[in-house]
């Protein structure tokens, strides 16, 4: 049986505290140290570890590793021009990219994941529900910092846990699909989603899935943040099926692109950030015939939080709803 995404987080933070503990402790006993001095000093080494790993991942996911150029599908002429970032702006993105991350999976995932979403005190009048999709490694509680924005707007909020965590994301579609599905029958209106990472993926599955049944579409329309949809330069030092699905241009993304039609795509919004700490290279979330709201200065997992991208995910529901017609599958 496989751990949940919450179990693995514990798991995580149990291993953070025995690193603290362990290295207090080796301080203590060899080095003669005091044990406040010795306590602080451990839980510093930690924290500075862990930014580590995140500047890490933005000087990978920025520069490409290992995808040569020539590699990168070119970005249309229309497409907005990603400027540098000064020195003050990229350490602002650097430090909420670092408060995001341990906020998300260091409290939000492996101890709040039973909340409930936040749900509007007035909702808004024949608006579909809106379905919100995690990303890779992760489960429902991401969006708890976000639901409560969407609420506020009169969204009726659900989330869905993507199982098992590292499994192939052709079986998340199903699940998902059918999800949509009791939500289209339960409420009257298929749901709009809201998909972080390899969420939006998932997304683009569960359509492609319901065509080629020939089912009445599932969805009005899909807000996509910081997705992958060409492929992540990380992907291949991560582990899972999904992992290797979401390596830069695999064979996986080339199927699902193949098999998708022009009106889905253009049911589509990919909000995404030139500065993503993960999906990257630079360019990856662009969707040729979707819809593009480009941002700056944002890593991956702030994408769930930064008021930026909730400004931008509200304005590509009101967009969708704007369109007033499901995803058409011809």
């Amino acid at each position: 049986m496989s751990l949940t995404a919450a179990a693995l987080r514990r798991v995580a933070v149990t291993l953070q505290v025995a690193a603290m503990a362990s290295l207090a402790a080796w301080l203590i006993l060899s080095a003669g140290w005091t044990v406040p001095v010795a306590l602080v000093t451990a839980v510093l080494a930690v924290l500075a570890a862990f930014g580590l790993s995140i500047a890490l991942a933005f000087a990978a996911t920025l520069a490409g590793v290992g995808i040569a150029p020539e590699q990168r599908p070119p970005l249309p002429t229309d497409a907005p021009h990603c400027q540098p970032l000064g020195i003050p702006a990229a350490m602002r993105g650097y430090l909420t990219e670092y408060r995001a991350v341990f906020r998300m999976f260091n409290w939000l995932q492996p101890f709040r994941s039973r909340l409930d979403f936040a749900q509007p005190a007035r909702p808004l009048p024949d608006a579909p529900h809106v379905l919100m999709v995690h990303g890779y490694g992760c489960n429902h509680a991401i969006w708890l910092d976000m639901a409560p924005a969407l609420a506020a707007a009169g969204y009726q909020c659900e989330g869905i846990d993507l199982t098992p965590v590292l499994g192939d994301i052709d079986d998340y579609a199903a699940p998902l699909l059918a999800r949509m599905r009791e939500m289209a029958a339960r409420t009257g209106h298929p749901p709009l989603l809201v998909c972080h990472s390899m969420g939006g993926l998932a997304a683009r599955a569960a359509l492609v899935l319901a065509a080629r049944d020939g089912s009445t579409p599932p969805s009005t329309g899909i807000v996509t943040l910081g997705s992958p949809h060409h492929g992540c330069a990380l992907a291949r030092f991560a582990g899972g099926r999904n992992a290797w699905q979401m390596r830069w241009q695999s064979p996986w993304l080339a199927a699902l692109a193949a098999a998708e039609t022009p009106a889905m795509r253009a049911h589509i919004v990919s909000v995404f950030s030139w500065h993503d700490s993960i999906a990257g290279p630079p360019g990856t979330s662009w969707l040729e015939g979707a819809h593009h709201v480009a941002l700056d200065g944002i890593g991956h997992v702030a994408l769930l939080r930064h008021p930026r991208a909730i400004e931008a995910t509200l304005a590509a529901l009101a967009q969708l709803r704007a369109q007033n017609a499901p995803v058409q599958q011809a």
